[in-house]
């Protein structure tokens, strides 16, 4: 378990930036909370009385000779301070500006923490269990000690960072998260920072993950049920792409469940690689994702933008509806090299006609042919899904009959024989060419057989990688 003491040294969202009071014009500002503060002036050691506003991420103070005067507090430290003669207080500090306001702080608190850092961790919460380690972070559940509700912490060690580029894509992994308010991703609560970490507070998610999901059952799902798991996705990251970003690692493990016997809640976690795209495509990393999973592309290292992660979705698709990775070996190299090819063989995935083609789109080796977050939502398949459709927890696993096994023909990783011209010859992308008939009975997934022990231990041995360009 983590032992840190309260921040004392310069904190890690500092720089050398110089940061001061500027002017604006009121106009701009959208004003949420007011109120009558006294502020302490260090350099000249007395108090004013004094109005000030808060406009996110400013606060706002009036000037006599100019209009008003604006701070940006994004990623400022914050913390309660008293005084015996104007009572509680937040200081304020951002890189060396300091700035002292006391009076009713409660609803200003409550509000900076969603903009700030604070910086009495251990004092709030309190750490019980780890859930995850990578390489980055590691997740741990922990209770608020003054209302014993529990919540998820991830937590980035400050000597495990990678020089710049580790602070760099934390900072950036809490500017999406700050950008990102939708029931589809996680919600990020407070951010503290000790002296040897920095803690980011999250709701928890009592359902566990997708992977869990899958591993702690021994049927997949439905194929209704699958597509409307995929549907969740697509609207969480058409929304994500929206706002001009990109996950780069969808995968069972990042994809978390409000309830463990039901996926009709799903929650897009892990934004550690998120990165916004530009019009070069220019990469953060050279790799970037996890082996399996990884869209094309970027193996070949080639500019790429958001539809790596409609690449990520028809994986985690095709693995709903087969119970496996299309891409398999012992061995982490051959992996990558059949996940470069890219090629993913639809024609055996026990499903509809319709759902196959969405598949196939998805999975397709060239970007250009993929669809967009927005275009997969549109496709004939949605269409024909009843907005009457809701999940029953019934229909999520059902008995398994007894069937033949279609996982007997493996990908042999050492003798692929594939007829490129065939993998590059997929049709055009055209999501209107069918009419809208009923998905027929026989074509609804029953079930599939358990992963066997070659699938369970390859899932093993597949491992996320990163390596900085």
């Amino acid at each position: 378990m983590i032992k840190d003491t309260n921040l004392s040294t310069s904190s890690i969202f500092f720089d050398d930036e110089d940061v001061q009071w500027q002017f604006r014009q009121s106009q701009e500002l959208n004003i949420t909370l007011k109120g009558l503060f006294h502020i302490y002036k260090e350099e000249k050691s007395h108090y004013k009385l004094s109005e000030l506003s808060f406009s996110q991420p400013y606060i706002i103070k009036q000037s006599k000779k100019q209009g008003f005067k604006v701070l940006d507090i994004t990623n400022a430290i914050i913390e309660k301070v008293k005084n015996n003669i104007v009572g509680e207080g937040i200081l304020v500090k951002r890189n060396k500006l300091k700035f002292y306001m006391y009076g009713q702080i409660e609803k200003w608190i409550e509000t900076f923490q969603e903009l700030c850092v604070q910086i009495n961790f251990h004092e709030d919460y309190f750490l019980y269990r780890l859930i995850s380690n990578s390489q980055q972070s590691k997740v741990y559940f922990a209770e608020y000690r003054s209302t014993k509700i529990d919540y998820a912490i991830k937590v980035f060690e400050k000597n495990k960072f990678e020089q710049e580029i580790g602070p760099k894509a934390m900072k950036q992994e809490i500017e999406i998260l700050r950008l990102i308010k939708n029931e589809y991703f996680t919600k990020l609560l407070k951010i503290y920072e000790g002296n040897e970490a920095v803690y980011l507070v999250f709701e928890q998610q009592r359902g566990g993950d997708l992977q869990r999901f899958i591993k702690d059952n021994e049927n997949t799902l439905t194929e209704k049920t699958a597509f409307q798991a995929i549907k969740q996705l697509l609207q969480g990251i058409s929304e994500m792409h929206n706002l001009n970003y990109m996950h780069r690692d969808l995968k069972p493990e990042n994809i978390l469940l409000k309830n463990k016997d039901s996926l009709e809640c799903l929650i897009i976690s892990d934004l550690g690689l998120a990165e916004k795209v530009n019009n070069e495509k220019k990469q953060l990393f050279t790799f970037c994702g996890t082996p399996g999973y990884v869209a094309p592309e970027i193996l070949k290292k080639e500019p790429y933008d958001q539809k790596v992660d409609i690449y990520g979705i028809g994986i985690i698709l095709y693995i709903l509806l087969t119970g496996y990775n299309p891409f398999q070996s012992f061995i982490k190299d051959e992996i990558i090299q059949l996940n470069m090819i890219g090629y993913v063989n639809i024609d055996k995935v026990n499903c509809s006609e319709l759902g196959k083609d969405l598949l196939r789109h998805m999975l397709q080796v060239s970007p250009n042919l993929r669809p967009t977050a927005n275009q997969a939502l549109r496709h004939q398949y949605f269409r024909n899904q009843s907005k009457q459709d809701t999940f029953l927890k019934k229909t999520i696993i059902i008995s398994k009959p007894q069937i033949d096994s279609i996982h007997s023909e493996k990908i042999s990783p050492i003798a692929t024989n594939l007829n490129f011209d065939q993998i590059k010859a997929q049709p055009n992308l055209n999501f209107d060419k069918f009419k809208a008939p009923l998905i027929k009975s026989q074509y609804l997934r029953q079930a599939t057989p358990r992963i066997d022990n070659y699938q369970n231990n390859n899932v093993n041995q597949v491992k996320k990688f990163r390596k900085a360009s």
